[in-house]
This record gives C-alpha cells, structure tokens and sequence, in this order.
C-alpha cells in the first residue's frame, strides 16, 4: 500500500473513531455563533436576519447591524469539508466565519487607497512600498502616518485600542531596490519588513524602527546603498551572521555524518550558525545538550569540537537526564542536562570538577538556536568549553577561534 494511502487510512480511522461528521451532521447552533460574534465584535449589534443559504451540509446564514452606525455584517456556521491531499473527503469540521472586521475595513479603503495611490513611492500592483536609499524612509513614513489618520477615528467603536492593533487596516511590505531598477517592472529587490496601519503609529517610532532595519540590512551586505545613513544608526551595529566558523584556522564544516549513539547517518550542517545577539552583546554559538535517541538523528556539535581538536567525547543517558563527558589536553569537562517534552529543565557544566557558570538561550528564546535540544551560548562563554581564544572578522563572515597555549 502506498504511503499516501496508508496516512489516508490513518486519519480516517481517527475521524471515525472520534465521531465523525459527515454532511447531513448539525452544524453550530445560535448560542456558538452569539459567543463567536461577541470574540469579533466589541460594539453594539443587533440580529436582522437568518437564513439557511444550503442544505446537506448546511450552511446558516445570520445578518447583523451595529446599534451606533451604518455598518452590517454576516456570520455563518457551516460545515468544512475535510481534505487530504487536496482531495476531498466524505467527512467535515464545523466552522463559524464572519465578516465584521472586512466590513469595518471596507469602511476606510477607499480613502486608503487614495492616500497610497499619492505616495510616490507606492506600487499598487504588488500593494508595497519601495525605498531606493535611506533618505527615502521619510516620504514611506508621511505615508503611513496620512493612512494611521484614516483608521484612527474607528477606535471610538471599541473597548480600547486592541481592535485596530489586532486588526490593521492594511499591511504594506517595504522593500529597497537598487536605484537602477524600474520601479513598476523590478525583478530584485531585498525584503524590508511590513509596515502595519493600526492608528497608533508614531513618527519617532517608526523612524527608528525602519532606519535600524535599512542599515541592518547596509551593514549585512544585502542592500548597496548607505551613501545618506546617519551615522547614529551605523555605529555599535554588527554584522547579524558569520557564515565561516574556523578552528585553528581549518574551517569547520558541520558536516560529520558517523554517529555512534545513532543509526541515522545526518551531519549537523543545519546548526552551523554565528549570529549576533543584542540582549547578550555577543556573538552566539549553538551547542547540542548530548541528547540521546534511539529513533531521532542527534547532533552532536560539541563532538565535532572535540574531534576537530584531539580530544575524546562520551555521552549516555538515563530517562529524562543526559550526561556529555569530553577531555582537550589535560582538562575535562561534563555537561549534566534534565531534558523532557522538547523542554530543558537544567543544565549545569563542570571543568575538571569545578562548576562554570554558563549562560544560554534556548530555541524558544531565540529562533537562531534552531532545535530544542540546543542551547545558544555566547562566543566567549563556548571558548570556555574547549580552552580557545575567538575573534570575529566581521569583514570577511568568520568567527575565528584559536587553541589557546
């Protein structure tokens, strides 16, 4: 049997087993809809009608108007076909859907449009917005701001500012593009951010917000044009990633594949990351905390350190607590971890007995760290571990470390 076909018969049996809804199942009833209206909408309504529009699955329609201004809206609780692979099945999920905050926007998208379309620097096929250098920030941001003013009188309709904030008017990308490029034809460009109309942007705020993003984006290589950057927003600003990491000046490659605490033959190329942190002011490496499976692919990045330095590696593990044990020279460290459902409850770290105090971050504190087994640990703090001296070469991409003597 194919795969495909297998997985379809798993999730059938799971649908059948749960009790499944197929179309001529009831869908949500009027009290599901009123709570779900209510989550939406925060200003006074009232019901005008309600109508079954289709039958086997059903489909109800009820139609709302607010109590304080011209505006109506619809909801409607149907059934959802279930699909897989993009193709249909005989089974449905219950659903509600509603259109209050697209009514509310359309409210203001005509007089949006018309603030956009005086923007010169606005491509209204794509509905984003360009910049060629730094300068041209100012004229996105009067943009922005002319649009804030549009939407801001919507707040009165509300409990507070939330609805606007979780709910823009619009989200307009920012992209730069060499000034060379025809603006309505350009093939390149380098993505900036999105720019969000929510009422309650400010000038100051998004002057320092798009500024540090464009001469991020100079210092990183990615864009060309930083004739016209202030100096304030260059200055303390690093290179966001070293893409080299060498060791006594051999490169290091991630890319070992023998493991043996593992069946699966897969290099840690994926974890080969410098990044810059600013919290820490630091540069960070991404370190393994000696996880151990019989079903999962491991990296082993401390291993690679290790080996790359003549040095022995051991690891083992007892339920919930991993146990990495490595010697470089005449020094040996132990990395004891308490690990469980993707989360690390403990890590403490010994050099030749003694504890280390090691800061880190983890993968759901900063994305770069990329695996929940993994830590982030500054460039300093790493060299701790192997006994090295490091120097970032921001110029070239390298994270430079050395044995010290």
């Amino acid at each position: 049997m194919r795969k495909s076909a297998v997985l379809l018969v798993i999730i059938l049996t799971a649908v059948l087993l749960t009790g499944c809804l197929t179309k001529d199942s009831e869908i949500y009833g009027w009290d599901e809809v009123q709570e779900y209206i209510d989550s939406v909408c925060d200003e006074p309504y009232e019901l005008t009608a309600k109508q079954l529009i289709e039958e086997s699955p059903d489909n109800m329609e009820y139609t709302f108007r607010s109590k304080q201004r011209d505006l109506s809206f619809t909801a409607n609780s149907y059934l959802s076909p279930i699909y897989f692979d993009a193709t249909k099945t005989a089974f449905y999920n219950r659903s509600i859907s509603c259109t209050y905050v697209s009514e509310v926007h359309g409210l203001y998208r005509q007089e949006l449009d018309g603030v956009l379309n005086e923007c010169p620097y606005y491509l209204p096929d794509r509905q984003w917005m360009y910049v060629t250098s730094f300068s041209e920030l100012d004229q996105v941001i009067d943009c922005i701001l002319k649009a804030d003013n549009i939407y801001r009188p919507e707040v009165k309709y509300h409990d507070s500012w939330d609805f606007l904030k979780k709910n823009p008017l619009a989200s307009i990308h920012l992209i730069w593009i060499s000034g060379e490029e025809n603006p309505q034809e350009c093939r390149q460009w380098v993505n900036l951010t999105d720019l969000s109309v929510t009422g309650q942007n400010s000038r100051e705020e998004l002057k320092a917000k798009l500024g540090g993003i464009y001469a991020q984006k100079y210092v990183d290589k990615e864009i060309s044009n930083g004739d016209d950057i202030p100096e304030s927003y260059l200055e303390s600003r690093h290179v966001s990633s070293l893409d080299h990491i060498y060791l006594n000046g051999k490169e290091m490659l991630y890319d070992h594949k023998d493991n043996p605490y593992n069946a699966y033959g897969l290099s840690t190329a994926s974890f080969k990351k410098c990044w810059y942190n600013d919290e820490y002011d630091s540069y960070m490496m991404i370190l393994d905390i000696g996880y151990l499976s019989d079903s999962t692919s491991i990296p082993l990045i401390i291993r690679e350190y290790v080996y790359a330095l003549g040095g022995n590696y051991e690891a083992s593990a007892e339920g919930s607590h991993y146990l990495s044990r490595w010697s470089v020279g005449n020094d040996t460290w132990e990395m004891q971890t308490d690990y469980s459902d993707n989360t690390i409850f403990r890590i403490q770290i010994t050099k030749n007995g003694e504890p280390l105090e090691i800061h880190f971050l983890t993968a759901d504190e900063d994305s770069n760290v990329g695996a929940t087994f993994c830590i982030g640990v500054t460039v300093q703090d790493f060299c701790r571990l192997f006994n090295l001296s490091c120097q970032a070469l921001e110029e070239d991409g390298v994270m430079k470390f050395t044995s010290l003597p």
